[in-house]
């Protein structure tokens, strides 16, 4: 996987699984292997009326010093644990910083509690808004959440710390909202599980998803396009 600079036609860098039917279900500890076998992280169709993935171009800055811009949103991927019979699923990305295509197989399963980005706040953020993530607005919000939650110390807010949204608008406006809500009374989603890269490089991306939880009536089966950009250094360096 690449850093800045490096050219990548179409690839996404995504945070949260889940909704999805799943022919083999997820579980704790399960090896899986990880493709985008639809070809393109834009499909299927989203919600109608929106016919283009539900994403929206925001920008920000890491670690202080370094900027970059991504469309941020939800897409499709699939997964198998056996390297055929393939399960369609929802995905956000876990890290701003990182490519998810071309993928470093294989992937491991573990809770979200039991991971580097345990947090109760994505519980939170998961358990409260979810269901929300109707639009392109929205989706590109609960992704900068996500990232804000993951990446950016839980400091919960879009102007300080590691990740900071340059970007203004809508996006910005709703996900500091639902940031500045969260405060431990909420509930918490069940569920969450990353599949971190077996790899453990650097430049890896981890995803993030929920089980047994099936999406919102109104969205059905829809892919959210985030491309990601490589930036020089991330503030999680593997183990």
């Amino acid at each position: 996987m690449g850093r800045l600079g490096k050219t990548l036609g179409s690839v996404a860098a995504c945070v949260a699984l889940g909704g999805v039917a799943q022919a083999t279900p997820l579980a704790i500890g399960d090896v899986v292997q990880v493709q985008d076998r639809s070809g393109t992280a834009f499909t299927p169709t989203p919600v109608p009326a929106n016919t283009n993935g539900l994403y929206s171009n925001v920008s920000f800055l890491l670690n202080g010093t370094t900027s970059t811009s991504a469309l941020a949103g939800l897409f499709v991927l699939d997964y198998s644990t056996t390297g055929s019979d393939w399960t369609e699923f929802l995905s956000f990305c876990v890290e701003p910083d990182v490519h998810l295509a071309p993928f470093s197989n294989p992937y491991t399963v573990s809770s979200l509690g039991s991971s580097e980005y345990s947090s109760d706040l994505i519980s939170e953020l998961w358990g409260r808004y979810r269901g929300d993530v109707v639009s392109d607005v929205s989706a590109a919000a609960f992704q900068v959440a996500i990232w804000e939650l993951a990446y950016g110390e839980t400091d919960r807010n879009l102007g300080t710390g590691a990740f900071r949204l340059t970007s203004g608008g809508d996006v910005a406006s709703l996900a500091s909202s639902w940031l500045s809500s969260l405060d431990g009374t909420g509930p918490k989603a069940s569920g969450l599980l990353v599949l971190a890269n077996n790899q453990r490089l650097p430049d890896r991306q981890d995803l993030l998803t929920q089980v047994s939880v099936p999406e919102p009536a109104t969205l059905g089966l829809f892919g959210l396009g985030l491309l990601g950009v490589g930036v020089s250094r991330r503030r999680k360096q593997a183990q």
